[in-house]
């Protein structure tokens, strides 16, 4: 593959992402409006939330950190592709080593973000993991 394919391809990737990052945060903020709607719903009319409303809370909860790991690690990568996006328009003899840098971090960067899904889960993903979900 050319140099400028290659730079293409790069960049294409970084729009990519930088694209899922808008809709990712998009889609928290109208997640967060609607349990603070529900939250007010509750609260106005003085209910007091069953084991149902609190557990459909925690889901909120553990759905916003998976997103937010997302995202940090599509931060990451955008990153670490930027700087060999600076590297092949600077120097192009460093290509080679580059990428292979590159393939390392991006495999660092999905490493985290299973470590980080594997945190956040609890209970909401593995059922057998615990029975009950622990409320704070």
């Amino acid at each position: 593959m050319g140099l400028n394919k290659t730079e293409d391809v790069l960049s294409s990737i970084v729009e990519i992402l930088r694209h899922i990052d808008n809709v990712q945060q998009e889609v928290l903020l109208l997640s967060e409006r609607s349990v603070v709607s529900f939250y007010s719903f509750l609260e106005d009319n003085k209910l007091q939330p069953d084991e149902k409303t609190l557990q459909g809370f925690q889901y909120h909860d553990i759905i916003s950190q998976q997103i937010s790991a997302v995202n940090e690690a599509i931060s990451m990568i955008e990153q670490n592709i930027n700087v060999y996006l600076h590297a092949i328009r600077e120097d192009q003899s460093m290509l080679g080593q580059s990428i292979d840098k590159l393939s390392s971090r991006l495999m660092k960067s999905l490493q985290t973000a299973k470590e980080k899904q594997d945190a956040f889960s609890g209970n909401a993903i593995d059922a057998n993991h615990g029975e009950e979900i622990q409320f704070f």
